[in-house]
């Protein structure tokens, strides 16, 4: 099970307590607070971490050397960045953030079959053009978020997850989804030739409380008893800070997880729980 720092703390969301989270945000205020952070706690012996693609986390992946062989694993995409952009500075200047990001040629290649046919698995090399950093390191994870993934499956639209997954792999990136429903989704995975990958990467909640665990616990543990083809990331296992600590990990550390993900804006209890992992 390889550990990974996520990115909650860096901008202030936590689930279970609003204020604990905007409390946790002021501490890191720029990109090298965040730097740093990742740095320490990759130290303590972390695999790697996760970031989004908002403006701070495109910042700092397109600022960051891997020097070690750490994984780091990003999603995109984050509709709040353009929204802010329209917002702020009009239409004319996302058109132009568009072009400095990616070509023409893409652009074109992918507006023209979207008009014609309205299928929005066209517009998918466009968003994965603009969203990652020319430098993130082949070979990390680049992630499709829930708010896509599970809007997509109640659509039934499976040619874009399926769509997404191959480009991503084109780029040189292993393929990730983000999910509220796992169980859902790997009746979608299980279907597929194309999704269902070594290298594919789901990412769901699972903790102790069932916080946010859906369809439900119990069917996650039992979804997890189960050998899959691809592998699997627990989030949210400490409830957004809602459980106790030893408890969550005892309850964790008995899953059939490929990964897990957490976060804290204190490094001592990164090293903490970190050790409560290993030992």
């Amino acid at each position: 099970m390889k550990i990974i720092l996520g990115d909650n703390q860096f901008f202030g969301i936590n689930h279970y307590d609003l204020k604990k989270g905007n409390k946790s945000k002021k501490i890191f205020g720029n990109t090298e607070d965040i730097k740093k952070f990742i740095k320490d706690s990759l130290e303590i012996g972390l695999d790697g971490f996760m970031i989004n693609s908002n403006k701070i986390g495109y910042e700092l992946i397109s600022g960051y050397n891997q020097k070690n062989n750490e994984e780091i694993h990003y999603s995109v995409p984050y509709p709040h960045k353009y929204a802010s952009i329209v917002n702020e500075s009009g239409m004319l200047y996302l058109l132009k953030y568009f072009i400095q990001r990616t070509s023409i040629f893409v652009i074109l290649k992918c507006i023209f079959p979207y008009i014609f046919t309205r299928n929005l698995k066209y517009l998918i090399p466009l968003a994965v053009n603009l969203e990652i950093p020319k430098n993130l390191k082949r070979g990390s994870a680049v992630y499709l978020q829930n708010i896509i993934t599970d809007l997509v499956l109640g659509l039934k639209k499976v040619d874009f997850l399926e769509e997404f997954v191959k480009y991503v792999r084109s780029k040189g990136y292993k393929p990730g989804l983000i999910t509220l429903n796992p169980i859902l989704l790997d009746k979608v995975i299980e279907k597929s030739e194309i999704l269902n990958e070594k290298d594919l990467i789901i990412c769901f909640n699972i903790n102790i409380s069932g916080f946010n665990v859906f369809p439900n616990k119990t069917d996650v543990i039992n979804f997890l008893s189960k050998n899959k083809n691809y592998k699997r990331m627990g989030m949210s296992i400490f409830s957004s800070g809602g459980g106790n600590i030893a408890d969550s990990i005892s309850f964790i550390k008995k899953l059939e997880l490929d990964y897990i993900v957490f976060g804290s804006s204190k490094l001592k209890n990164i090293r903490s729980n970190y050790n409560s992992f290993k030992t």
